[in-house]
Formats: C-alpha cells, structure tokens, sequence
C-alpha cells in the first residue's frame, strides 16, 4: 500500500478503460489485494477494504491521513497502515500555549481558534464567536489545518454536538478544566466524521505545557509523520 504519495488513479477490476471513462465520484472504494490495491478513488475520501478491516483516507496539501474506522479480519488481503502525514511540519507549541492562555482568560467561556498554514508558516485563526459556559457559536473559517475549542471549567472531552460539528478533514482539539492548575487537553484527527486519536508530540513541534493530555495513556494514537518544511 503506498505510504508517502498517492496516485491519482488506481487499477480497476474491470480494466484501465472502466477506470478511464468512470464519472469522478467524491467517495472512493479501494480493496488491498495481495497482488495490489484495486478500485476507484474517490476525490474527497476512500475507504479501503485490507487485513486488518475498513479505513478510510484522505489527502489534501497540509494533511494526508488514514484511519481504522471498523475493525474485522479480511482473509485473504494485505495490511494497510494508518497514519497521518503533516507536509509542513508539526505546529508550533507557542501557537498551543498562546491559545490556552486566551482559554484561561475566560474559564467560564468556550471559545474557538484554528490554525491555518499562510504558506509560510502555521498562524492562528480567531473568527467572530459568541460562547456561554456550555456552548458556542461561530463562523468556521475555510482553509484551515486544526480547530481547538475550550469547554470551559468542564473536562476536555468531544461532546455529540462536536461530532456533529467536526465533519472536516483536519486535526481537532478540546481544551478543558481551565480553572485549575493544570487544564486538560485532548487531540484527535478528523476524517469526515470518522476520528482517531492523536498524542501531543504528533501535533506540536516542542514541549507540552502544563496540561494534562488527556487518553494518551489509554488510547493507542496514529503513526503521524511529520515532513519538515524545506
């Protein structure tokens, strides 16, 4: 299975011609084979049939992922690894440490900030936003690699509601706790609805500050692989 670049087209069972003349479709299904990975691609996302059950994968200019989204044996088919690739690098730690000092301001508020790569660097994103101790309302921003929000003096969790609302493709954040000495932070990568969760050092390029990361000692994350900017 291709690890660091996808081809823009796959090996139809039905031949290079079925493949050639298909209409695009936005969700793609692919089927890891023995002899090699077989299907269509889709132009949003696929989900790929292999050994170890069904995942599904994404690609776009700032991220490239792939996760485990049902578990099963498939005899017979070959392994497909999980992973979620950053082309420019890990994000700053400062970016972090300054949204959760804003967090802190106001405990009792959730609030919202993302982070967009500018083509030179990582620079966070604060759109216009009205929060109460248990919710929040925003315009989400377009073009952005990661979304954080706080849950105020609650714990860092992923509610209903912030599945519902992270459908993207990108890396996701819950800060939480912020009236304590040590407030909680929990990570996760997004794929249209399916999620996988990821540690600090797979985000963020420097120490953690004094937070409690929240499932790493529980969860087993994603290989992340970082490509440093060149």
């Amino acid at each position: 299975f291709p690890s660091v670049r996808w081809p823009t087209s796959w090996r139809s069972p039905k031949g290079d011609a079925a493949t050639a003349d298909a209409p695009p479709r936005p969700v793609g299904h692919l089927v890891n084979h023995l002899s090699g990975l077989a299907g269509i691609q889709g132009i949003g996302y696929d989900y790929v049939l292999g050994s170890g059950g069904v995942y599904v994968q994404s690609e776009s200019a700032h991220r490239t992922a792939r996760v485990l989204v049902a578990p099963c044996g498939g005899r017979g088919l070959a392994p497909v690894a999980v992973k979620v690739t950053l082309p420019h690098g890990r994000f700053p730690s400062r970016l972090l440490e300054a949204g959760l000092r804003w967090f802190q301001d106001a405990p009792g508020t959730e609030r919202f900030f993302a982070v967009r790569w500018d083509g030179h660097a990582y620079r966070p994103v604060v759109p216009p936003q009205a929060g109460t101790g248990s919710s929040l309302t925003y315009r989400p921003p377009n073009g952005v690699v990661a979304e954080f929000h706080s849950h105020g003096r609650l714990p860092a969790f992923f509610s209903a509601t912030d599945d519902r609302d992270e459908q993207g493709f990108r890396i996701y954040g819950v800060a939480g706790r912020l009236d304590s000495a040590r407030p909680e932070l929990r990570l996760r990568v997004g794929i249209y609805g399916h999620f996988a969760p990821l540690e600090w050092s797979q985000v963020f390029d420097g120490p953690a500050p004094d937070v409690r990361l929240v499932g790493e000692e529980s969860e087993s994350p994603l290989d992340i692989i970082p490509i440093a900017r060149r």
